[in-house]
């Protein structure tokens, strides 16, 4: 067994039953240890989504619905591409400008909700990591 650093000292545990052993006094507010209560703790999550490449994505290949694909909205970015080659495709027909007058609303609008996906996703990531 390997030998402990010395910079390690053992603490005795706390009785379960709620007993305050050596006559220490609760106080309220403040933890067993004396220390004041804190809210609950920090958790950084390490693998969230970042709503800066969001952006560059919705950006560069929004017209490919990428963005989409990234936000774990896979049948979005799929209709996103079914609307644009659509509208592309039957453009001399006039109806294509509809069609791409429409996707563009949605571009836009994803403008504007790209940050709520971000945050909805690494909220859910926190829970799931937090045991929730």
């Amino acid at each position: 067994m390997a030998q402990e650093p010395e910079y390690y000292t053992p603490q005795p545990l706390s009785p379960r039953d709620g007993a305050r052993a050596g006559g220490f006094q609760h106080h309220p507010g403040q933890s067993q240890w004396g220390q004041p209560l804190q809210g609950p703790a920090v958790v950084n999550v390490v693998g969230g989504k970042s709503a800066l490449l969001s952006y560059v994505l919705w950006f560069f290949l929004g017209w490919l619905g990428v963005h989409k694909f990234y936000l774990q909205q896979p049948f979005q970015g799929i209709f996103y591409i079914l609307l644009w080659a659509l509208g592309w495709f039957t453009t001399p027909i006039i109806i294509g400008w509809f069609i791409l007058g429409f996707w563009g609303l949605l571009m836009i609008i994803d403008l504007f909700l790209i940050p709520l996906r971000v945050a909805q996703l690494n909220a859910r990531l926190a829970r799931r990591v937090n045991g929730y």
